[in-house]
């Protein structure tokens, strides 16, 4: 019985020190998490010895909140930091280093995208700054916002890591922009990385990267006024994104200037506008390089033509407006008499650049539109004319573009009545008469045609020289035997008549020429007419080696007080008589 009252008593003791040697679990938080429950409403600093818990709402108001580097603060399910939402003079100071960055992040044991809502900059936020901060798995408050939420006020942000948005990474709102906007990394944004408007846009600084699923997006601009004096839009890793309508404008003038190098991509019905406002004058300098060009495009996944609208350039746009080495492509989408550039009342100059894939026009222009310069350009895949220009302003296209078209620009009948003389040049294609062109001035116009020239006329259309009363024109247009001008139908199988023909009336100017000159196809005004009809033009037009042809009518019609001048002419299957 000793022995085992001994053995009972000597278990008792051991397991009494086996008890007191076990440390009890303390139920209270660890002393390093800090739960933030009130709102800052005086200056206070987050030291970086704490991590800082928020749940809820947490506001700072007329008051500075200064986070230490190497600080960590943790936001529970739909909780959020707002700075200035009601109060002026509301800041954070959010300042880390490379080696001790400050980090805003979900408290959940497993963090996910829309994990907490996001850090909000209001109205009220003044001179706030965050930098080499990584903010991650917020996003969460609605389809709208970002992790970073910036509501008209400006902030400034530089070497911070955006990532794991359900939503934005940074949606700016009211004019809200960047007072420093650098060296960030946006990456695992669900929707676009960045969200602003026209007017914001220039505040993106440079070497931000946007990587993962934001890579595909680009920067969201949405539709709106960008009515700045001179800002430029810097080159970024990926698009802008245009969602509406960007009008460039002020009463003053607004000025946009594009870096090489940019992508600008449009949504379904987007569109710029310059100068679209009454009493509104915008400009748009877009002067890429041909190593690094600026591409105006769609933002499909799988690009078509027509999927944006277009570049309109009202009368409001300067002349100085100028694209250089761009790229245009899968827009025409505004109407069918819409390209993918229209000018209504503008002049732009607008060289070494591709237009392509339009679903209409490359080029539309106004009846007081034109180019201050258009040269080597490239068209290509445009579903009806690549240009579309009134007769008056048609010498403003450049002699070294080139057309990869099925059809050459389009010429809308109009008074050429420019004073002196203006030439087309001889292009690639075809130039296309629609109606008819009269060539005639008060003080006298002469068109010269260069050789080796081709005139297409659609149904019905037809050139008159010298017309209306007291207006004086003529034509110059002398071909080689190698390089005729041809002036015939515009239809895909042509007959004879299908276009009025050229007519001098009495306003003929003399030293009117026609050398080396084919004309058929025409004859189709009148039993009277012909190809070339001559009314009162006395002996001002000299026509020689030239050959006239398929005529529904007569190759010549002269009347009585015409006698032109005619030498060695070719006539071929024409329907009446080679002259009357």
């Amino acid at each position: 019985m000793k022995k085992f009252k001994f053995k009972f008593e000597a278990l008792l003791l051991a397991g009494l020190l086996l008890f007191s040697s076990c440390e009890v679990t303390d139920v209270t938080p660890d002393p390093e998490d800090t739960p933030v429950t009130e709102n800052i409403t005086v200056n206070t600093t987050w030291t970086s010895s704490s991590t800082y818990i928020i749940e809820g709402n947490l506001s700072v108001e007329g008051a500075t909140l200064t986070i230490e580097p190497g600080a960590v603060i943790k936001f529970k399910e739909n909780s959020e930091l707002a700075i200035g939402y009601s109060t002026s003079g509301s800041s954070l100071i959010a300042n880390g280093t490379s080696e001790h960055p400050i980090t805003f992040t979900s408290a959940a044991d497993n963090p996910s995208s829309g994990d907490w809502d996001y850090i909000y900059f209001g109205d009220g936020s003044t001179n706030s700054s965050m930098s080499y901060c990584n903010i991650s798995y917020g996003g969460g408050y609605n389809d709208y916002s970002g992790i970073i939420q910036m509501v008209d006020c400006h902030v400034s942000i530089d070497h911070c890591d955006i990532q794991h948005s359900t939503n934005y990474g940074i949606a700016l709102e009211n004019n809200a922009y960047f007072t420093l906007f650098t060296n960030n990394n946006l990456s695992d944004i669900s929707n676009h990385p960045i969200k602003l408007d026209p007017n914001s846009a220039h505040t993106l600084g440079i070497d931000n990267t946007y990587t993962t699923g934001s890579s595909t997006k680009g920067i969201l601009v949405d539709g709106g006024t960008f009515n700045k004096a001179d800002e430029t839009w810097l080159k970024q890793s990926v698009p802008y994104v245009i969602d509406g309508t960007v009008y460039i404008q002020n009463t003053s003038g607004a000025k946009l200037t594009i870096e090489a190098g940019t992508t600008v991509s449009f949504t379904k019905g987007s569109q710029i506008e310059v100068g679209y406002g009454s009493n509104t004058y915008g400009t748009i300098i877009a002067e890429g390089t041909a190593l690094e060009p600026i591409t105006f495009t769609s933002a499909a996944p799988e690009k078509t033509a027509g999927d944006w609208d277009a570049i309109f350039l009202e009368d409001g746009t300067s002349e100085s407006t100028t694209f250089n080495y761009c790229v245009f492509e899968y827009g025409g989408g505004y109407n069918s008499y819409t390209g993918i550039i229209d000018l209504s009342n503008a002049s732009i100059s607008l060289n070494h650049c591709i237009i392509r894939d339009s679903e209409t026009f490359g080029i539309s222009c106004n009846d007081n539109s034109y180019f201050g310069s258009l040269d080597f350009n490239t068209f290509e895949d445009c579903f009806t004319y690549p240009i579309t220009i009134y007769g008056n302003w048609a010498h403003t296209i450049g002699a070294n573009n080139v057309f990869n078209t099925t059809l050459g620009p389009i010429v809308k009948g109009d008074n050429l009545e420019q004073t002196g003389s203006v030439t087309w040049n001889n292009l690639n294609k075809s130039y296309y008469i629609d109606g008819t062109l009269y060539i005639q001035s008060t003080n006298g116009t002469t068109l010269i045609i260069e050789k080796g020239t081709q005139i297409n006329f659609t149904q019905g259309s037809q050139l008159e020289v010298g017309y209306a009363s007291n207006s004086y024109g003529s034509i110059i247009a002398q071909g080689t035997v190698s390089d005729p001008i041809i002036f015939t139908s515009g239809a895909p199988e042509p007959s004879n008549g299908d276009w009025d023909g050229i007519f001098f009336e009495d306003g003929t100017m003399s030293g009117t020429i026609f050398d080396f000159c084919e004309v058929s196809y025409a004859g189709g005004y009148n039993s009277y007419s012909g190809n070339v009809t001559f009314g009162n033009s006395s002996t001002n037009v000299t026509i020689s080696n030239s050959t006239i042809s398929h005529s529904s009518h007569y190759g010549l019609y002269i009347d009585e007080n015409s006698t032109p001048n005619l030498t060695n002419i070719t006539y071929l299957d024409n329907t009446s008589e080679d002259t009357n």
